[in-house]
């Protein structure tokens, strides 16, 4: 994966994605903010990676790539993680190895759903109007971060700058051991 600090070739978002999902902590801290505040995981994977391509992100930059993403993730992904969610466990009294290799159709399904959301949402960002480079590192991974949460009208507490240290750390592993994001 590329991050911010890295010196390797620049990723598309796919793939800088599942380097920065497999993180430590990044994962939890994603899907908590998901399910907490109702925040989509990609916009915030898409805020660290247009960081990484030096790129600040602004209020209506969010809105263009939202307006692609968000009908996909409303109508397509988000039925399938709650149909994969709600098998969890079994459905008895069906066979519980027949649900569940059911259910991991639908999580296939969630995966491949996110990826096509992200391949439009890298297109919408290719497509947005230029902009001066801002460089990249912890302080534009972090206003970007702030941005989405603004454009999102959620609160940044305790617990969602916990969440968000754990993402910064993925995305800044040099960071380690400091607390990055601050209420």
């Amino acid at each position: 994966m590329t991050t911010q600090g890295s010196q390797d070739a620049p990723q598309n978002f796919w793939n800088f994605s599942l380097g920065l999902y497999g993180r430590p902590g990044v994962a939890p801290a994603l899907l908590g903010l998901q399910d907490a505040l109702g925040l989509d995981v990609n916009m915030l994977v898409f805020c660290c990676w247009a960081a990484s391509k030096g790129r600040e992100l602004s209020a209506s930059d969010l809105t263009m790539v939202e307006a692609v993403a968000q009908p996909w993730q409303i109508e397509v992904v988000v039925p399938l993680r709650t149909l994969r969610r709600r098998l969890k466990g079994g459905f008895p009294p069906l066979p519980p190895d027949r649900v569940e290799t059911y259910r991991k159709g639908f999580s296939d399904l969630e995966i491949e759903g996110e990826h096509i959301a992200q391949e439009a949402m890298e297109t919408a960002f290719n497509a947005l109007p230029k902009a001066s480079p801002a460089g990249a590192g912890l302080s534009l991974t972090t206003s970007n971060l702030k941005t989405y949460f603004a454009h999102a009208q959620k609160e940044i507490g305790n617990h969602e700058s916990e969440a968000l240290t754990k993402i910064l750390q993925g995305c800044h592993p040099d960071a380690q051991g400091t607390v990055l994001f601050s209420s």
